[in-house]
Protein backbone atom coordinates (compact mmCIF):
# COMPACT_ATOMS: atom_id res chain seq x y z
CA UNK A 1 0.00 0.00 0.00
CA UNK A 2 1.28 3.46 -0.86
CA UNK A 3 0.89 6.14 1.80
CA UNK A 4 -0.69 9.37 0.60
CA UNK A 5 0.10 12.80 2.04
CA UNK A 6 -2.60 12.58 4.69
CA UNK A 7 -1.46 9.17 5.85
CA UNK A 8 2.14 10.36 5.93
CA UNK A 9 1.20 13.30 8.14
CA UNK A 10 -0.81 11.07 10.44
CA UNK A 11 2.15 8.74 10.76
CA UNK A 12 4.50 11.63 11.46
CA UNK A 13 2.27 12.83 14.25
CA UNK A 14 1.62 9.42 15.76
CA UNK A 15 4.36 6.88 15.02
CA UNK A 16 6.88 7.85 17.66
CA UNK A 17 8.00 6.79 21.11
CA UNK A 18 10.54 7.58 23.84
CA UNK A 19 13.26 5.09 22.97
CA UNK A 20 16.81 6.02 23.90
CA UNK A 21 19.87 5.17 21.77
CA UNK A 22 17.69 3.88 18.95
CA UNK A 23 15.39 5.10 16.19
CA UNK A 24 12.59 6.99 17.91
CA UNK A 25 10.10 8.06 15.24
CA UNK A 26 8.89 7.07 11.77
CA UNK A 27 8.98 10.12 9.52
CA UNK A 28 7.82 8.47 6.31
CA UNK A 29 7.36 5.00 4.87
CA UNK A 30 6.66 3.81 1.35
CA UNK A 31 6.63 0.00 1.06
CA UNK A 32 7.36 0.19 -2.66
CA UNK A 33 6.69 -2.88 -4.78
CA UNK A 34 7.19 -6.48 -3.69
CA UNK A 35 7.82 -5.97 0.04
CA UNK A 36 7.69 -9.15 2.11
CA UNK A 37 4.04 -9.90 2.77
CA UNK A 38 2.78 -9.06 6.24
CA UNK A 39 5.85 -7.05 7.26
CA UNK A 40 4.15 -3.69 6.93
CA UNK A 41 4.32 -1.93 10.32
CA UNK A 42 7.15 0.65 10.21
CA UNK A 43 7.01 1.14 14.00
CA UNK A 44 8.76 -2.23 14.35
CA UNK A 45 11.97 -0.37 13.37
CA UNK A 46 11.74 1.74 16.54
CA UNK A 47 13.51 0.85 19.75
CA UNK A 48 15.91 -1.97 20.45
CA UNK A 49 16.65 -4.75 17.98
CA UNK A 50 15.13 -8.07 18.98
CA UNK A 51 16.81 -10.41 21.46
CA UNK A 52 14.09 -13.09 21.43
CA UNK A 53 11.98 -14.17 18.48
CA UNK A 54 9.33 -16.65 17.37
CA UNK A 55 6.98 -16.24 20.32
CA UNK A 56 3.98 -18.52 19.86
CA UNK A 57 5.59 -20.33 16.91
CA UNK A 58 9.15 -21.52 17.53
CA UNK A 59 10.50 -19.30 20.33
CA UNK A 60 14.19 -18.81 20.87
CA UNK A 61 16.98 -16.31 21.44
CA UNK A 62 18.09 -14.23 18.48
CA UNK A 63 21.46 -15.61 17.43
CA UNK A 64 23.67 -15.58 14.37
CA UNK A 65 21.82 -18.80 13.38
CA UNK A 66 18.32 -17.70 14.45
CA UNK A 67 17.53 -14.17 13.27
CA UNK A 68 14.39 -12.24 14.14
CA UNK A 69 11.56 -13.21 11.80
CA UNK A 70 8.25 -12.07 13.32
CA UNK A 71 5.93 -9.68 11.49
CA UNK A 72 5.94 -7.60 14.69
CA UNK A 73 9.75 -7.45 14.62
CA UNK A 74 10.67 -6.43 11.07
CA UNK A 75 9.60 -3.89 8.49
CA UNK A 76 10.00 -4.69 4.78
CA UNK A 77 10.84 -2.16 2.07
CA UNK A 78 10.34 -3.23 -1.52
CA UNK A 79 11.66 -1.85 -4.80
CA UNK A 80 11.32 1.95 -5.10
CA UNK A 81 10.25 2.12 -1.44
CA UNK A 82 11.85 3.93 1.47
CA UNK A 83 11.75 4.34 5.24
CA UNK A 84 12.82 7.51 7.05
CA UNK A 85 13.49 7.48 10.79
CA UNK A 86 14.34 10.06 13.44
CA UNK A 87 16.97 8.94 15.94
CA UNK A 88 16.55 9.47 19.66
CA UNK A 89 19.96 11.17 19.90
CA UNK A 90 22.35 12.67 17.41
CA UNK A 91 25.14 10.43 16.18
CA UNK A 92 28.40 12.38 16.25
CA UNK A 93 31.12 11.51 13.72
CA UNK A 94 34.18 10.02 15.38
CA UNK A 95 37.01 7.57 15.01
CA UNK A 96 34.89 4.48 14.35
CA UNK A 97 31.48 3.56 12.94
CA UNK A 98 28.65 5.40 14.64
CA UNK A 99 25.32 3.88 13.52
CA UNK A 100 24.42 0.20 13.73
CA UNK A 101 21.79 -1.37 11.48
CA UNK A 102 20.23 -4.68 12.48
CA UNK A 103 18.40 -6.82 9.95
CA UNK A 104 17.40 -10.49 9.69
CA UNK A 105 20.63 -11.96 8.37
CA UNK A 106 21.22 -15.55 9.46
CA UNK A 107 23.94 -18.16 9.06
CA UNK A 108 22.95 -21.67 8.00
CA UNK A 109 23.68 -24.26 10.69
CA UNK A 110 25.90 -26.91 9.08
CA UNK A 111 25.58 -29.22 12.10
CA UNK A 112 22.04 -28.58 13.35
CA UNK A 113 21.30 -27.99 16.18
CA UNK A 114 24.90 -27.30 17.20
CA UNK A 115 25.17 -23.80 15.69
CA UNK A 116 28.06 -24.50 13.35
CA UNK A 117 28.94 -22.21 10.46
CA UNK A 118 30.25 -23.81 7.30
CA UNK A 119 33.64 -22.95 5.84
CA UNK A 120 32.77 -21.12 3.72
CA UNK A 121 29.49 -20.37 5.42
CA UNK A 122 26.11 -19.91 3.77
CA UNK A 123 24.14 -16.84 4.90
CA UNK A 124 20.53 -15.91 4.17
CA UNK A 125 18.63 -12.64 4.46
CA UNK A 126 21.45 -10.49 3.04
CA UNK A 127 19.98 -7.28 1.61
CA UNK A 128 21.18 -4.07 -0.08
CA UNK A 129 19.75 -0.61 0.48
CA UNK A 130 20.82 2.94 -0.18
CA UNK A 131 21.41 4.81 3.07
CA UNK A 132 21.07 8.57 3.46
CA UNK A 133 21.67 10.59 6.61
CA UNK A 134 20.61 14.07 7.69
CA UNK A 135 20.98 16.45 10.60
CA UNK A 136 17.53 18.00 10.19
CA UNK A 137 15.48 15.58 8.09
CA UNK A 138 15.49 17.96 5.13
CA UNK A 139 19.03 18.06 3.70
CA UNK A 140 20.45 14.61 3.02
CA UNK A 141 23.80 13.03 2.22
CA UNK A 142 24.12 9.54 0.77
CA UNK A 143 26.36 6.85 2.23
CA UNK A 144 25.83 4.85 -0.95
CA UNK A 145 24.35 1.40 -1.38
CA UNK A 146 25.22 -0.72 1.64
CA UNK A 147 25.18 -4.51 1.85
CA UNK A 148 23.72 -5.60 5.18
CA UNK A 149 25.26 -9.00 5.85
CA UNK A 150 26.21 -9.21 9.54
CA UNK A 151 23.89 -11.23 11.82
CA UNK A 152 22.50 -10.14 15.18
CA UNK A 153 23.46 -11.82 18.45
CA UNK A 154 21.05 -11.05 21.29
CA UNK A 155 23.04 -12.52 24.18
CA UNK A 156 26.65 -13.19 25.13
CA UNK A 157 25.81 -16.65 26.47
CA UNK A 158 23.77 -19.68 25.48
CA UNK A 159 21.52 -19.33 28.52
CA UNK A 160 20.18 -15.96 27.35
CA UNK A 161 21.02 -14.22 30.62
CA UNK A 162 23.78 -11.82 29.53
CA UNK A 163 22.51 -9.33 26.94
CA UNK A 164 24.91 -8.27 24.22
CA UNK A 165 25.55 -4.59 23.55
CA UNK A 166 23.72 -3.09 20.60
CA UNK A 167 25.81 0.07 21.10
CA UNK A 168 29.16 -1.67 20.64
CA UNK A 169 30.19 -1.61 16.97
CA UNK A 170 31.26 -4.82 15.29
CA UNK A 171 33.84 -4.02 12.62
CA UNK A 172 34.53 -7.51 11.28
CA UNK A 173 33.32 -9.14 8.07
CA UNK A 174 30.87 -11.96 7.42
CA UNK A 175 33.78 -14.20 6.37
CA UNK A 176 35.15 -13.93 9.91
CA UNK A 177 32.33 -16.28 10.99
CA UNK A 178 33.54 -19.03 8.64
CA UNK A 179 33.85 -22.41 10.38
CA UNK A 180 32.94 -21.09 13.84
CA UNK A 181 30.46 -22.50 16.33
CA UNK A 182 28.29 -20.12 18.30
CA UNK A 183 29.99 -21.28 21.50
CA UNK A 184 33.02 -23.56 21.59
CA UNK A 185 34.90 -23.13 24.91
CA UNK A 186 38.64 -23.37 24.50
CA UNK A 187 38.43 -22.62 20.77
CA UNK A 188 37.63 -19.53 18.70
CA UNK A 189 33.86 -19.09 18.45
CA UNK A 190 31.27 -16.53 17.43
CA UNK A 191 30.69 -15.19 20.94
CA UNK A 192 34.43 -14.57 21.22
CA UNK A 193 34.51 -12.98 17.77
CA UNK A 194 31.74 -10.54 18.71
CA UNK A 195 33.35 -9.87 22.10
CA UNK A 196 30.18 -8.50 23.69
CA UNK A 197 28.79 -6.77 20.59
CA UNK A 198 25.31 -7.55 19.30
CA UNK A 199 26.67 -7.63 15.75
CA UNK A 200 24.82 -5.80 12.99
CA UNK A 201 26.20 -3.79 10.08
CA UNK A 202 27.81 -0.55 11.23
CA UNK A 203 27.92 2.70 9.26
CA UNK A 204 30.68 5.31 9.34
CA UNK A 205 29.32 8.85 8.94
CA UNK A 206 32.69 10.60 9.30
CA UNK A 207 33.02 10.85 5.51
CA UNK A 208 30.03 13.20 5.26
CA UNK A 209 30.07 16.96 5.77
CA UNK A 210 27.64 16.63 8.68
CA UNK A 211 28.66 17.44 12.25
CA UNK A 212 25.79 15.32 13.55
CA UNK A 213 23.16 12.92 12.23
CA UNK A 214 19.63 12.83 13.58
CA UNK A 215 17.77 11.15 10.72
CA UNK A 216 18.40 8.12 8.55
CA UNK A 217 16.66 6.92 5.40
CA UNK A 218 16.75 3.51 3.70
CA UNK A 219 15.75 3.20 0.04
CA UNK A 220 15.57 0.22 -2.32
CA UNK A 221 16.35 0.87 -5.97
CA UNK A 222 14.22 -0.36 -8.86
CA UNK A 223 16.85 -2.83 -10.02
CA UNK A 224 15.66 -6.43 -9.81
CA UNK A 225 12.43 -8.34 -9.39
CA UNK A 226 11.41 -9.06 -5.80
CA UNK A 227 14.26 -7.05 -4.30
CA UNK A 228 13.45 -5.97 -0.74
CA UNK A 229 15.08 -4.97 2.52
CA UNK A 230 14.00 -6.06 6.01
CA UNK A 231 14.94 -3.88 8.99
CA UNK A 232 14.84 -4.74 12.68
CA UNK A 233 16.40 -1.70 14.35
CA UNK A 234 18.92 1.14 14.27
CA UNK A 235 21.28 2.01 17.11
CA UNK A 236 23.82 4.67 18.02
CA UNK A 237 27.30 3.67 19.23
CA UNK A 238 27.89 4.56 22.88
CA UNK A 239 30.99 6.53 21.88
CA UNK A 240 29.01 8.55 19.30
CA UNK A 241 26.01 9.56 21.41
CA UNK A 242 25.21 13.27 21.20
CA UNK A 243 22.31 15.29 22.53
CA UNK A 244 18.68 14.41 22.00
CA UNK A 245 17.22 15.03 18.56
CA UNK A 246 14.40 17.54 19.07
CA UNK A 247 10.93 16.27 18.34
CA UNK A 248 9.63 18.12 15.28
CA UNK A 249 6.67 20.39 15.87
CA UNK A 250 3.41 19.71 14.06
CA UNK A 251 4.23 22.51 11.60
CA UNK A 252 7.72 21.12 10.95
CA UNK A 253 6.27 17.64 10.55
CA UNK A 254 3.82 18.93 7.99
CA UNK A 255 6.73 20.52 6.11
CA UNK A 256 8.65 17.25 6.18
CA UNK A 257 5.60 15.43 4.86
CA UNK A 258 5.27 17.94 2.02
CA UNK A 259 8.96 17.50 1.14
CA UNK A 260 8.69 13.70 1.26
CA UNK A 261 5.50 13.75 -0.80
CA UNK A 262 6.97 16.10 -3.39
CA UNK A 263 10.35 14.40 -3.80
CA UNK A 264 9.48 10.74 -3.22
CA UNK A 265 6.40 8.59 -3.12
CA UNK A 266 5.14 8.71 0.47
Amino acid sequence: MKWNLGLCLAALLGTQSTYAQFANQVISYDPGTNPAGGYSDPSTALGSPERYTGEGIFPGDVTAFNPAYGADELISIGETGHLTLRLSHFAIPGAGPEIGVFTNVGIADEDYPNNQAGNPLFAFGIDDAEVEVSADGISWESLGVVTFDIPTQGYNDLAGTNPSSFQQPFTGALSDFNGLRLSDPGNPDILELLSGSGGGTWLDISGTSLSKVGYIRFSVADTAANANFELDGVTIAASAMGGQVPEPSAIALFGLAIVAFATRRC
